[in-house]
């Protein structure tokens, strides 16, 4: 197997395929050609049962990638492999193992909807208020992934020395899970938390698992939570030929349970561990380069590497300060179509910021340029109400105990069923530990009117199995949207909403389809399953618009030319994660921001920015003190409004974009007072000496020798006084 093409130090990943082997994989080294061909490797030169590796990715698109890349290098269908999520991974094997757990193997997964609805009943039913429903998932969500580390009693304990209104946690928690478990249901966590499980408790599916999977791979690990440790843990714990893949320097998501430890303790945890450094980056040029890891190296806690590029030309990243966020959006916007109507297409630019609020400015500003952009992370295909609504219907076919489905769909088509007789049939279901649907055929027992208020619910799925019966994965879904009525009911509003609704179906219909063409032994469970797996880092879009989103969600992205906005202190740093002791996560989200860049990177700032509490003046981030003033080129012009140009006109703007014009700082001094040597002194700094001055007017900028460090201020809005020395 010809692995020439690769660097020396790639070379010495992929051949090392004993034992366990940490690879420290910078951001842009080629780590996915790393486990690709190493995976082939194995399989051609080592003569491996392709059988006997699992490799664990984060995204289906990564999974999907990988499985692309080996089946070019393998004669051997990968499809067959273990290559998957962990949630893909866990949902497949309890699909022949839930039941020893108590569980049957026809269970639901509950997408993040699904749960809420499944939270807000719990809610309801103690008296809680529902506003807190999301709140407590989360909480519910950060117990599960916590894998035993603590007990219920300890972390509610831990909740109501915050929060005194969390003490009623443990019973909240409890209800959640019953009611899942009595609805034959999963949600995302549980995938995880009960594949865990049963190899703890079972040891007949341990040993099956340990014995079958010989080597183990995992990307991102970095980013594993407790769960997903302890499962590598158990799975690996026989062979030991665990490889794993990650980036210290890139562990942004302790928020939803990463821990960091994970990769930094990797050495403690397995012993004789190779560790691989691969610290070329096929990104970026050196110039960007130098400022990541100007940031990333004041870390407290990381493993020592230095990113570094064979690639020496390029410009240096470029600083901006603008008045404001109004100017700040404005020189985006001019920056995009200067560069468009050079050579670039609007595709080639992202503009990345801290918090999804600085998306606001940032979008007007575009629409008034009339660029196209797209904001990553929006509402997603499988999160609209008609797709959730099929999904629902398919989901209570193949599993008559999902009553969160049935109680979606119940009224959907109208039917006349209305809250007061779904709480009764809810109550009498809960009584005798029956189902929503099992409830309803003894309904003449327990309510006016009996069964013949939900006949036609009852009728519908009737008619909905004898459609489906014998029917491929394709043709049930189609029969599912006839039978259902639900074509009927779209059709009977006759607007052009509803026509986009079918088209949505449709494509729902075609997904099926495509799943059972490409699945051999296609199931609509399977189907259910890898449509609540999908996420929308799985689904980035490269259509020809400039992309908006959050670094949190840029990570694993690259982009011709970056904008990191808002570099500024308390909004990057967060100062609520300043506040929390998180500085250090803050520093590898600021880092996995650069990293994003290929060729030209941009930092903006702003002197003042609007808060909801009112104006307030922005102190420019350390990240950008981090970087040495040689490694940066700090931009001068003025945006074009502060320089009286129009772009465009402002009559031709709607009324709400001359609104924002009001909030414009206007000049507050005589910018011609001021001379170099001057001592001055300011507000928030405090006293300084003017080092130099550049420009005319309103662009007139000083650079002020303040006690901290030196600043560049904008003469006619920085609110300074001239004193006598």
């Amino acid at each position: 197997m010809d692995l020439s093409f690769l660097s020396g130090v790639q070379r010495q990943a992929v051949q090392a395929t004993e034992g366990p082997v940490l690879v420290l994989a910078g951001a842009g080294s080629g780590k996915t050609s790393v486990l690709t061909n190493r995976v082939a490797y194995l399989i051609n030169e080592k003569g491996v049962d392709p059988f006997s590796i699992l490799a664990i990715t984060f995204t289906n698109k990564a999974a999907n990638e990988m499985k692309e890349r080996i089946g070019a290098l393998v004669d051997f269908d990968v499809s067959r492999m273990a290559i998957s999520t962990f949630h893909s991974m866990c949902a497949k094997f309890l699909r022949f193992d839930a039941d020893k757990i108590g569980y049957e193997r026809n269970f639901s997964i509950y997408d993040t909807d699904d749960c809420l609805t499944v939270i807000k009943r719990v809610l309801e039913a103690k008296n809680l208020d529902s506003k807190f429903a999301r709140r407590f998932l989360s909480l519910i969500s950060n117990m599960k992934n916590s894998a035993g580390k603590f007990s219920l009693e300890e972390y509610a304990q831990q909740l109501e020395e915050v929060d005194g209104s969390l003490g009623e946690f443990p019973s909240v928690y409890r209800e959640y899970c019953d009611r899942l478990r009595r609805e034959n249901a999963m949600d995302f966590d549980d995938l995880l938390l009960n594949m865990l499980r049963v190899l703890q408790e079972c040891d007949s599916a341990r040993n099956y698992y340990q014995n079958r999977f010989r080597y183990i791979m995992v990307d991102e690990y970095q980013d594993t939570n407790r769960v997903q440790y302890e499962l590598v843990h158990l799975l690996a714990e026989k062979h030991k030929n665990i490889f794993v893949v990650g980036d210290d320097d890139q562990s942004i998501y302790a928020w939803r349970g990463a821990d960091i430890r994970n990769i930094l303790d990797f050495e403690r945890d397995y012993e004789n561990t190779k560790v691989i450094k691969l610290e070329q980056n096929y990104r970026s040029h050196k110039k960007i380069l130098d400022a990541a890891n100007a940031v990333i190296k004041k870390a407290e806690e990381r493993k020592d590497k230095t990113l570094w590029s064979a690639r020496s030309e390029g410009e240096l990243p470029k600083v901006y300060t603008a008045p404001n966020e109004y100017a700040e959006a404005e020189f985006v916007a001019r920056e995009i179509n200067r560069m468009v109507s050079q050579d670039k297409s609007y595709a080639d630019f992202a503009v990345l910021y801290r918090t999804h609020t600085q998306s606001r400015v940032l979008e007007e500003k575009l629409r008034i340029y009339s660029i196209p952009y797209r904001i990553y992370g929006g509402m997603s295909f499988f999160a609209r109400k008609e797709i959730k609504d099929m999904l629902a219907y398919l989901t209570l076919y193949e599993n008559p105990l999902a009553d969160t489905a049935l109680a979606r769909i119940v009224n959907v088509p109208r039917r006349g069923i209305g809250e007061v007789s779904l709480q009764k049939l809810r109550e009498y279901a809960a009584a005798n530990g029956l189902s929503l649907l099992e409830a309803m055929e003894q309904a003449d027992s327990f309510m006016g009117g009996g069964k013949a208020k939900f006949s036609s619910f009852l009728e519908t799925m009737k008619s909905i199995r004898q459609a489906c019966r014998e029917k491929g994965l394709g043709e049930t879904v189609e029969e599912v949207f006839w039978a259902s009525g639900y074509r009927q009911m779209l059709l009977a509003e006759d607007s052009v909403e509803a026509e986009t609704k079918i088209e949505n179906v449709q494509e729902l219909i075609n997904s099926a389809y495509t799943y059972e063409k490409e699945n051999e032994e296609a199931t609509l469970e399977g189907f259910l399953s890898s449509v609540s797996l999908i996420s929308d880092a799985d689904t980035v879009s490269e259509e020809g618009s400039v992309t908006l989103m959050t670094i949190h969600s840029a990570k694993g992205l690259e982009f011709d030319t970056v904008f990191l906005v808002g570099m500024e202190e308390n909004l990057f740093p967060s100062k609520r994660s300043v506040d929390a002791g998180k500085l250090d996560e803050e520093r590898r989200l600021c880092y996995v921001g650069i990293t994003r860049a290929k060729n030209l990177l941009y930092f903006t700032n702003c002197m003042t920015r609007n808060f909801y509490s009112g104006q307030a003046e922005s102190v420019p981030s350390r990240f950008l003190t981090d970087i040495p003033k040689e490694m940066l080129e700090e931009i001068t012009p003025l945006p074009r409004i502060l320089r009286g140009e129009s772009a465009p006109a402002a009559a031709q703007r709607p009324a709400f974009f001359r609104k924002m014009e009001e909030f414009k700082p206007k000049a507050q001094v005589d910018a011609g007072q001021f001379s170099a040597g001057m001592m001055v002194e300011h507000k928030k700094f405090g006293k300084g000496k003017i080092k130099s001055i550049a420009g005319e007017g309103e662009q007139r900028v000083a650079v002020v020798a303040f006690a901290d460090s030196d600043r560049k201020l904008f003469l006619s809005f920085a609110p300074l006084k001239i004193i006598e020395e």
